[in-house]
């Protein structure tokens, strides 16, 4: 990674590589058990990017881990071969194939903590298929009858949280079920609670970054001291358009060993985009393209800054690209949508951005722009 464009004051971090490797490989098994997909791919990106000089320390690393799972009593593990694990898979089939009513059935009398977890996240992922299902289909509202299950989820993990019976994963999903319903405060708690019973969980980080609405709410809350808390903040930060706090941190990991992280590497980017470092930004996508060229993510960002350079034939490239990989893709419809935008066919460009908003009915960047493109009609 570049560092030629570094801000002042960059922090001194210390991170243990080899720990953080074996924690990112037992949080690994508990997301993917669980069917936390973006966190599991969060995790691996990060332990993909920790490279050991010394081929010793990862043996001694993967014989720690085997003998952490021979000899503790791990309340995170299934249970032993029988009906509930039976059950469990089962309802992990259908839960991966995104039959969510199915999975949240079956699941129902589980106690076990993975078992409890995939029925309320299979129910939760439900109500927001339908709702985002109802915003594509009749209007901008949410469904009432979305918002009453959401609701009756709350009762229940409500219920089960005065009773001790929640992990961490379990109050995850109780803060996400309660910043759905706008309860902000008490998802703070929630969701503080989960990172301190759990600190490598990010989907719980993210989900609390999104209640951070000033920098005096980031600096008051009560969160464990973790590696992973540098990056909460860092996101946190970027969110908050504090884009220089921001890269400070990125850059001081990035001294501390996570220098091949591309998730680091499209945060520093997206970063620089928004200070208006326009060929900073640019540098930095050019880079991850090399690293990972089959990448979606934040591929829109960079389809924005070859707009704005005008760099049609790069555009062009990028249209084709993303194209082949997922023409499915929300990010996919908006690359696609500036590359005509820039060759001033206005109404297939407002095309690609309304796919994209159904794709995503929340990706309001979509909603700019095709609002762009039909001033651009209109004139």
């Amino acid at each position: 990674m570049d560092l030629s464009e570094t801000p002042d004051d960059i922090p001194e971090i210390d991170l243990d590589l080899p720990a953080i490797k074996k924690d990112i490989t037992r949080v690994l098994k508990e997301t993917s058990e669980r069917g936390l997909l973006h966190t599991s791919k969060w995790l691996a990106e990060i332990n993909h990017a920790i490279r050991l000089e010394n081929s010793n320390i990862s043996t001694d690393i993967s014989h720690s881990i085997t003998d952490d799972i021979d000899t503790s009593k791990d309340v995170n593990c299934l249970p032993p071969p029988g009906p509930d694990l039976d059950t469990y898979q089962l309802a992990k089939t259908y839960f991966d194939l995104k039959e969510y009513d199915r999975a949240a059935f079956f699941t129902k009398p589980l106690t076990f903590h993975q078992g409890r977890f995939l029925h309320f996240y299979s129910r939760y992922l439900s109500c927001e298929k339908k709702r985002l299902d109802d915003m594509t289909d009749i209007s901008n509202t949410p469904d009432n009858q979305q918002l009453a299950k959401l609701r009756q989820l709350r009762v229940e993990l409500e219920k089960l949280s005065a009773k001790n019976e929640l992990d961490a994963y379990n109050f995850y999903i109780y803060g996400v079920v309660l910043r759905k319903l706008s309860l902000c405060d008490l998802a703070i708690d929630v969701l503080c609670k989960s990172i301190h019973m759990e600190p490598m969980q990010w989907g719980a980080w993210q989900e609390l970054s999104c209640l951070v609405t000033t920098r005096e709410k980031l600096l008051s809350l009560d969160l464990p001291d973790h590696w992973i808390r540098n990056l909460f903040t860092a996101h946190t930060y970027l969110e908050l358009q504090q884009n220089e706090e921001a890269l400070q941190i990125y850059f001081g990991l990035i001294n501390a060993g996570l220098q091949d992280s591309t998730y680091i590497m499209a945060q520093v980017a997206i970063a620089f985009h928004n200070m208006r470092k326009v060929d900073q930004a640019m540098e930095y996508f050019k880079q991850l393209g090399e690293i990972d060229p089959y990448r979606l993510d934040n591929m829109d960002t960079y389809s924005n800054l070859l707009y704005v350079k005008e760099h049609r034939v790069e555009l062009a490239h990028l249209a084709h690209r993303t194209n082949q990989i997922d023409k499915y893709r929300t990010e996919t419809c908006c690359v696609i949508g500036n590359y005509y935008s820039l060759s001033s066919q206005h109404e297939k460009a407002a095309q690609y951005f309304q796919r994209a908003l159904k794709l995503n009915p929340g990706y309001l960047s979509a909603l700019t722009l095709m609002g762009h493109e039909y001033m651009e009609m209109k004139n």
